[in-house]
């Protein structure tokens, strides 16, 4: 079977992140398929990781505005996978997985690791190491442009 064409530059840094993210979401997605989505599996992780974490932690983990933040969690809250707790500063809530939202994460894990088997085999280890490498770096200039 013949190879499909590679994907042509773009010269836009942001165009090609994004078309990046965009396809490797559509993969995970895909193995997400029927139990979550893949943006859903990284909020649900980050609050699995840091129980009692409240939304400015989450937001700064992972690089999220206020509003789709917001929109996210009010979802995962009426799917029943996260509650509200109190947090250590008064002003705004923790939050903490469901024993749903726990079922909910067990069951994508297998699907999770299936995901990032298959990326990876796409990949020599030096290609694996370069793009996570690559992509802390963008992250980090960024932030560091986006502060000032």
């Amino acid at each position: 079977m013949k190879a499909p064409p590679a994907l042509p530059d773009l010269e836009c840094a942001c165009a090609t992140i994004r078309r990046a993210t965009r396809l490797v979401t559509q993969l995970y997605d895909a193995e997400f398929r029927g139990i979550l989505e893949a943006t859903q599996f990284s909020l649900l992780t980050v609050i699995a990781k840091k129980p009692g974490c409240n939304q400015a932690m989450i937001g700064r983990v992972l690089a999220l505005d206020k509003t789709t933040l917001s929109r996210n969690l009010k979802l995962l809250e009426r799917n029943g996978w996260i509650e509200h707790v109190a947090s250590g500063d008064q002003r705004e809530r923790g939050f903490v997985l469901s024993s749903a939202g726990k079922t909910v994460l067990n069951a994508a894990q297998p699907r999770w690791k299936r995901a990032q088997r298959r990326l990876r085999s796409a990949m020599t280890d030096a290609e694996w190491s370069s793009m996570f490498e690559s992509f802390r770096i963008a992250a980090e200039a960024a932030q560091r442009l986006n502060r000032t």
